[in-house]
């Protein structure tokens, strides 16, 4: 059982980078509302909090995998958080057939850094 839920903590440590990476997709794709300004920033702030959560979980529970995982989180910031930044400067998006960017935002090192932190959390007892 402790394997299972240990599994199912890695699984979500490696969900909540991924929704991180996929924040400049949401942020490029906003509609004009302030509130979806707002919405989209505090999710960016949840997703950085949750972050460290599993961060701060795997240094105590497992400290060889906690390495490896904050290498992919400090990626996936900065990788993301360029892209964010330059995601707000476009103006929203308001037509459907805006909504499909046509390319996709590199994520090279952060693809990198999650098959080395995958391969650590698979050799994990």
């Amino acid at each position: 059982m402790r394997r299972e839920r240990r599994a199912k903590t890695f699984a979500e440590a490696l969900t909540a980078v991924e929704e991180y990476l996929e924040m400049p997709y949401r942020i490029r794709r906003r509609s004009e509302s302030s509130s979806v300004r707002q919405q989209l920033t505090d999710e960016v702030s949840s997703l950085l909090a949750r972050m460290a959560f599993h961060q701060a979980w795997l240094q105590i529970e497992a400290p060889t995998v906690a390495g490896p995982c904050a290498t992919l989180v400090a990626t996936a910031r900065a990788e993301a958080g360029a892209q964010m930044s330059l995601a707000w400067q476009y103006p929203p998006i308001t037509t459907d057939s805006g909504m499909n960017l046509g390319i996709p935002y590199p994520r090279d090192r952060s693809n990198a850094a999650r098959a080395t932190c995958i391969e650590v959390m698979r050799q994990h007892p």
